[in-house]
């Protein structure tokens, strides 16, 4: 090259392969960390850092947003191609989740609330669309952007865009490596059911908040609208609720993300989910140097530190 962007792509390289390199390490801790711990049960559960298996069992009725399904746990990101000269690259437009809303996990032995906010999520893509030639957006696709107010036309034709949605659906089997801890009284579901039904309606009987609601401002409240108000209030609702010192009497146990601790939740049984953490760990630390120290020493020697 003519110029000095061999120089600019070969230190981004070098970033690029020591942010690989710590990836792998941090991934191998995981595996360790998981192959350390014995798996309990709901029923012998003891305080502290604990590796659970059961099914997972809904607590509300959670709707996905973008394929609509039925499902005790979502995650999903919408993306836009973005051209950028020659090339380009997918770009995040939209992403969400229901980490704010628990879920029941039932292991045979009894059942464990399970609060996702924290957590790492390691599950395959439940559902996955892409825009294309002859493709159409699917009504629900549609309804989704057009109540988030995400442009997805232009004078061409419809934006390249990308959804995927990640879901953990009732009576899937679970692996979950969090802390178990006391939170609150026995009545808790409750009590913060209580507490969010008050909140609900005090939302409703204002309108200026409800406005607020009504994101596409088409004076209408629409399901995927609401919905999104419910779970901002929820989440609002158990981060107060972690504040709060519990009792000392009839204490609720939960899991949820300790203090310094790895939180995992996973649809992957734990022999898979070693094998994916080994890959990763190996591809990590030993892809990470290779590409590392090539990079290195082409810049050592475009440079002239060095000449071999």
């Amino acid at each position: 090259m003519s110029d000095n962007r061999d120089i600019g792509y070969s230190a981004v390289f070098l970033v690029v392969g020591i942010w690989f390199f710590f990836l792998g390490f941090m991934r191998l801790r995981r595996k360790r960390k998981i192959e350390n711990i014995p798996t309990s049960t709901v029923r012998g559960l003891a305080m502290g850092l604990v590796e659970l298996i059961g099914k997972a069992k809904k607590r509300l009725n959670l709707i996905s947003p973008l394929s609509g399904t039925e499902c005790t746990l979502y995650r999903y990101t919408v993306e836009r191609y973005q051209q950028s000269g020659r090339s380009g690259h997918w770009v995040t437009i939209a992403r969400g989740d229901s980490f704010a809303s628990p879920f029941w996990l039932d292991d045979g032995t009894g059942k464990i609330l399970v609060f996702p906010h924290g957590s790492e999520l390691i599950i395959p893509v439940s559902y996955e669309f892409r825009t294309g030639l002859g493709r159409e957006l699917p009504v629900k696709l549609t309804a989704f952007l057009e109540t988030h107010n995400i442009s997805y036309r232009s004078f061409l034709g419809n934006y390249p865009l990308r959804f995927k949605e990640w879901l953990i659906h009732v009576d899937d089997t679970v692996y979950v490596l969090g802390t178990a801890a006391t939170i609150g009284p026995a009545d808790y579901l409750k009590s913060h059911n209580e507490k969010l039904s008050q909140r609900l309606e005090e939302l409703k009987n204002n309108p200026q908040e409800m406005s607020k609601v009504d994101l596409n401002q088409d004076k209408e409240i629409s399901a995927q609208e609401w919905n999104l108000a419910v779970s901002k209030i929820e989440r609002q609702l158990l981060e107060e609720e972690l504040r709060t010192p519990s009792p000392q009497e009839n204490l609720e146990v939960l899991i949820s993300k300790g203090e310094g601790e790895v939180y995992i939740i996973s649809d992957y049984s734990q022999k898979d989910l070693l094998q994916r953490l080994t890959w990763e760990s190996f591809l990590g630390v030993f892809g990470g140097a290779v590409l590392t120290l090539v990079m290195l020493g082409y810049l050592l020697f475009r440079l002239s530190i060095c000449r071999f």
